[in-house]
């Protein structure tokens, strides 16, 4: 069950929370479908987000139960929402495991691929993993040897916990990437996304002492190496950035020397991490610098600003980082500006069922 913070955080109003948790969900999405997986009739997620998706699920279950005074297990909830998703796309469930009830996110169309048994471009640890019929634990972890970001981009999600202490988003991250893959560094790097985000919705919060702090949280739980090479390489973040004033403008292209993601290879978790959290920064101190230099200018302006910043960050990243890379972009700039564009959000197809889930999620967590 979650647990009560000790001291209650600070955090936004219900309004502001309301916003970042849709910008969150959205923005990811938005990444997701800067990789190229395409409809006729737009842009369209992948696994992904599917999967964030059902984290969102799954963690919401576990709150619905609390709200009605009964205790849950919040990887268990986590766990199941995944056998679900599994389900969901045709797939035999473990004959060793559960058969979970359904619910309504079962239900949405878009979240069901056409035929039955297609994995698609599932993550494979992904699918031994939970083809095992067995629950991995932050103890007992699946997959040891899986560094892939599978686990990552489904993690934002326990960042929009809002109330609780940001150690307490930390484990709930661990735990639910350990479902899935138990290498060190991929398990870390869920719970430093997570965690990014939760600093997010304090007041006054930046991107990047966000991160400083979940990073800082990294160490503290045992990971110095991993800890150690990601700030090296976050206090690297000017080099390999495309040039602010392209970022800016919104004209900004990928630079040649920071591709760690080809058609030919899905970057690591640790790869994926760091180079959408170099992007997604390279915005933020865009903007703090404009901001710093000129009067206050038209909130509609500056919107549009950061709006086409963000749509130029996530091609960086899904240049250079594919997907998962761009998931993570997208996700922390939009819980950072809660502005995206408006011309990919349209083109979205599942934008009105994320907007969905999120309004389920916004009702049951935040107090009116």
């Amino acid at each position: 069950m979650i647990p009560e913070p000790v001291s209650s955080p600070d955090f936004l109003s219900s309004a502001a929370l309301s916003a970042k948790i849709r910008g969150c969900l959205l923005g990811g999405a938005l990444g997701d479908a800067a990789s190229g997986t395409g409809a006729s009739s737009g842009t369209s997620i992948s696994a992904h987000t599917q999967l964030a998706l059902y984290s969102l699920d799954g963690l919401l279950e576990a709150i619905e139960w609390a709200n009605e005074g009964v205790g849950a297990d919040e990887t268990a909830c986590v766990w199941l929402a995944y056998l679900r998703w599994m389900r969901g796309r045709g797939l035999q469930l473990p004959a060793a495991g559960p058969s979970p009830l359904p619910r309504p996110i079962d239900s949405e169309p878009l979240l069901q691929p056409e035929g039955t048994g297609d994995a698609g471009a599932v993550d494979p640890d992904v699918l031994s993993a939970l083809a095992t019929g067995e629950m991995g634990t932050r103890q007992r972890p699946l997959n040891t040897g899986a560094d892939t970001p599978a686990a990552l981009v489904r993690s934002a999600p326990f960042g929009l916990l809002p109330y609780v202490e940001t150690e307490t988003v930390y484990k709930l991250a661990l735990d639910a990437a350990s479902l899935t893959h138990g290498h060190p560094a991929a398990r870390h790097c869920a719970a430093v996304f997570a965690s990014t985000v939760h600093g997010l919705l304090a007041p006054g919060a930046t991107l990047r002492t966000a991160a400083g702090e979940a990073l800082d949280r990294a160490r503290e739980n045992a990971a110095p190496d991993f800890t150690d090479r990601l700030q090296a390489a976050l206090a690297d973040d000017a080099a390999g950035t495309a040039d602010r004033a392209s970022l800016a403008s919104g004209t900004a292209t990928a630079p040649a020397d920071d591709a760690a993601g080809t058609p030919d290879r899905m970057p690591t978790a640790e790869e994926a991490l760091t180079i959408g959290l170099r992007a997604a920064l390279a915005v933020e101190d865009t903007a703090l610098e404009v901001a710093a230099g000129k009067q206050a200018a038209g909130a509609a302006d500056d919107a549009a600003d950061l709006a086409a910043a963000t749509a130029a960050a996530i091609r960086i990243a899904a240049a250079a980082g594919g997907a998962p890379a761009a998931v993570v972009t997208g996700s922390l700039l939009g819980t950072r500006f809660a502005a995206l564009p408006d011309a990919d959000l349209e083109a979205l197809r599942e934008r009105t069922m994320i907007e969905k889930l999120a309004a389920g999620f916004i009702a049951s967590t935040i107090a009116p």
